[in-house]
């Protein structure tokens, strides 16, 4: 059973430490407690403590000048620093005088002292290592960023005023000043697809691998500090650039377009970008977030991709103010859907569709109108369709109503829907015409060729044998499936290559190819110039 020495000035932090485990049961025995370092070395003589947990303010003599007379006597004595959040300057001089470790007084835990001493207890089985200070560095610098992490996420929800802010900031030597700052919010565009490549333990590898590349990515010349919102969100908070000859919005914009270029590259991930205006200092940062959040919001009706800059936002559609839709506008397109589904003439159905759409940026609905108003049209197309039609619709893990709630962008809502409708008239045709597997096939390539599409999972989605299915389709289309596929996404491709709209990685993303270069390997292949020939 090791020996525990704990010394603070204040009473109840003593009590707290104290009560806070059962020492015992985690292989420590509190031998003493002393008020200040004389009192803490007086008694050390008798009892010859194995651990000391100090303060590092007290009065008579602190916890770094008695890690230094303590040394000398007790050799073998370990030493664990209490710090408090504005005391952090002294810990760096505390672990090069010996402690193994420190504990932020606000962030003691059970776990967090339990987890501490099952770590002394190996370092005393194993012995000292020349690695230790190695390590005891790189804790210290993990521990710096949450804390300043911390400082940047209590500015923006108001929690600190500016003079706290500030001093906080000099003491933690934060690299963002209080001036000419702008508040960047970046999200990966569809996470719940790239979320899919990390089991959930393996997240912190996503969060790390995109804190890693914004920190390569960012030039040394911005003072900024990074703050992870979530896995799939992350803040940029700059002190802007800008001089005579460029505009801090400039600056910012390149350095933005350079950051979503490098997570493409390097991760295949789209980035969409929401900027604030420039603030003068701390006191304004909360606003600030919110403009940079209201400007990446923005991409519902911009898409996904975009740098939005909040200065941009003034002739959106609008937001709160919004009135609803007249019930008679709801109820004449509600009508006007029946009608079309009961032609089942698709060509009407996505004239239908335009046309809904354009009733609504007319008239400027903002994001929760018209997420309401498609769900109002899956729920006639839900009731159009008979239950046996319905049972066979299982082209995706969600129903249409949750599909709408989450898309990020206008484009997907609309996209989503239109395909519930036509799914309703296909499997109405198909009740009718009893087409042949290889043709349901063939019109599976054609409305999901975007996806990550396979043979596989097209049997099990028509209910066949892969193996049959197979044979079936080289039989009757003479071609093989892999053929087919690729010659409708290179055929689309072309389309969106003339178009001119997107860049060409953009292109290989919308076709079904998220690796660029394959992308650009098989176009070559089939077309004989490589993408960028094509469209020159």
């Amino acid at each position: 059973m090791f020996k525990l020495m704990i010394v603070d000035d204040e009473l109840l932090m003593r009590i707290g430490i104290r009560s806070m485990i059962d020492w015992e049961a985690h292989g420590f025995r509190i031998a003493a407690e002393a008020t200040n370092g004389r009192e803490a070395i007086e008694m050390a003589q008798s009892v010859k403590p194995d651990l000391i947990i100090t303060d590092i303010k007290m009065p008579v003599m602190d916890g770094l000048q008695l890690i230094r007379e303590a040394s000398k006597t007790f050799t073998d004595c370990k030493y664990v620093i209490l710090s408090n959040f504005d005391e952090f300057r002294y810990v760096k001089e505390a672990l090069q005088l010996g402690a193994v470790d420190y504990l932020i007084k606000s962030e003691i835990t059970p776990d967090t002292l339990a987890e501490l001493l099952a770590g002394i207890r190996r370092k005393r089985e194993l012995g000292g290592s020349g690695n230790q200070n190695m390590l005891l560095t790189a804790h210290l610098s993990q521990s710096l960023s949450h804390l300043k992490e911390s400082l940047f996420k209590d500015l923006i929800s108001g929690l600190l005023d500016e003079r706290e802010a500030a001093a906080k900031a000099e003491q933690l030597q934060t690299s963002v000043r209080s001036e000419d700052l702008a508040v960047i919010k970046l999200r990966i565009d569809r996470f719940a697809k790239v979320r899919q490549k990390y089991v959930e333990k393996d997240e912190k590898l996503l969060r790390f691998s995109v804190l890693n590349i914004l920190e390569e990515i960012i030039p040394g010349k911005w003072n900024k500090e990074l703050v992870v919102e979530s896995s799939s969100e992350y803040l940029l908070i700059a002190n802007t650039r800008g001089d005579g000859m460029t505009s801090a919005r400039s600056e910012i914009a390149k350095l933005c377009g350079a950051i979503q270029r490098t997570m493409k590259d390097f991760m295949n991930m789209s980035i969409t970008v929401g900027v604030s205006s420039v603030v003068p200092g701390f006191r304004l940062m909360k606003a600030a977030y919110r403009e940079a959040d209201y400007a990446l919001r923005r991409s519902f009706f911009a898409g996904g991709g975009r740098i939005l800059f909040f200065e941009d936002t003034e002739d959106c559609p609008r937001d709160e103010i919004a009135e609803p839709a007249p019930n008679e506008a709801n109820e004449a397109n509600g009508l006007a859907l029946r009608h079309v589904l009961d032609s089942n003439n698709e060509a009407r159905l996505t004239e239908f569709f335009d046309a809904f759409r354009g009733e609504l940026a007319a008239n400027r609905a903002n994001e929760r109108m018209i997420r309401e108003a498609y769900i109002g049209l899956t729920e006639i197309v839900g009731a159009h369709m008979s239950y046996i039609i319905r049972s066979r619709l299982q082209v995706s893990d969600k129903l249409p109503y949750e599909a709408v709630l989450s898309a990020e962008t206008w484009d997907d809502v609309h996209g989503i829907v239109l395909d519930y409708a036509r799914l309703c008239l296909a499997a109405e045709g198909r009740s009718a015409e009893h087409r042949s597997y290889a043709e349901m096939a063939v019109e599976m390539i054609h409305r999901y060729y975007a996806e990550d599409l396979s043979l596989q999972s097209v049997a099990s989605q028509i209910n066949v044998n892969p193996s049959y299915l197979s044979r079936l389709f080289k039989q009757e289309k003479g071609e093989n499936f892999i053929s087919c596929l690729t010659r409708v996404r290179i055929d689309r491709a072309k389309s969106f290559l003339e178009s001119r709209k997107y860049k060409v990685y953009e292109v290989a993303d919308k076709v079904g190819y998220h690796n660029y270069t394959y992308f650009s390997k098989i176009f070559k292949k089939v077309v004989g110039v490589s993408p960028e020939e094509y469209r020159g």
